[in-house]
């Protein structure tokens, strides 16, 4: 488990994801119920962003189901919303959608333009109110950050939430970094690669790593958890539709890839510069 800055919020390694419920997906919701119901999922990510909304009800649904109190929820406002005539309507309808009283852990969902200032005092009041427990960023790149730490109540930020994979290793060079020094713990979404970028396709055709899979049994993407847990101590999420998939995605987690991480390194360098923060 990744503690927070916070002793009161602890981060699994490993989270469910809920884009896949974009145009609805009852199918996933099965499978996301039944990964809680069995001990494999605690974390479950969205946004009001996914679907407009219905990637919310759809999770909303699965907490019925398995009991609120089995998951650490995650929602995400877009900037546009994060204002004062928007934000509260919002946090709200969120959590209508969701079915519930609170959300374990709020993010703004980019940085864009909106006011951080403003933006870390509503969080704060939200916090206060027993709206949201904790509060953080995503897509957040290291100057962003130094922004956000500079207005009041910004370094109770606990968690920044980026795009990182095996295809797309940039935070390591100075984000995760700072954040780790700065007591803000890195998640990471599209870990498994994302079709939209061909990453995945390119992560999981990669010769060494179908090496490494035929080694320890483990399929290409239980490799890439297991990557992104071991070496940067963060909460990875990937989505999947199917309950085996979730299940043969989790079987590297815990497991040491320490001898592979030469060869893993070689197919997949890591930065030497600053590399610009790749966003979806």
């Amino acid at each position: 488990m990744i503690q927070t800055a916070s002793t009161t919020i602890k981060l699994p390694e490993v989270g469910l994801g809920s884009t896949v419920f974009w145009y609805g997906n009852r199918e996933a919701e099965k499978a996301m119920a039944r990964a809680v119901d069995d001990g494999l999922i605690s974390l479950i990510d969205t946004a009001e962003m996914y679907g407009s909304g219905r990637s919310e009800e759809a999770v909303g649904r699965v907490l019925k189901e398995v009991g609120r109190d089995k998951v650490f929820l995650v929602d995400k406002i877009l900037p546009d919303n994060a204002t004062p005539a928007g934000f509260r309507k919002s946090l709200e309808k969120s959590l209508r959608r969701l079915g519930t009283d609170h959300i374990d852990l709020y993010l703004l969902h980019w940085k864009e333009k909106a006011d951080l200032a403003f933006v870390a005092e509503a969080m704060t009041e939200a916090v206060e109110e027993g709206l949201i427990l904790k509060w953080g960023v995503s897509n957040f790149d290291v100057s962003d950050m130094e922004d956000l730490f500079a207005v009041e109540h910004g370094s109770d930020c606990v968690t920044d939430q980026v795009l990182y994979n095996l295809c797309e290793r940039g935070p390591e060079y100075d984000l995760f970094p700072w954040l780790l020094e700065h007591g803000v713990h890195p998640m990471s979404y599209s870990s498994l690669g994302s079709d939209m970028t061909k990453t995945r396709r390119t992560c999981e055709s990669c010769r060494t790593i179908q090496e490494i899979s035929a080694e320890t049994g483990l399929t290409p993407a239980a490799i890439m958890l297991a990557f992104n847990t071991r070496n940067h101590d963060l909460c990875a999420l990937f989505g999947s539709s199917s309950y085996d998939h979730i299940k043969t995605n989790l079987a590297g987690i815990g497991k040491d890839i320490t001898p592979f991480l030469e060869k893993i390194n070689a197919a997949f360098p890591a930065p030497t510069k600053k590399v610009p923060l790749a966003k979806i």
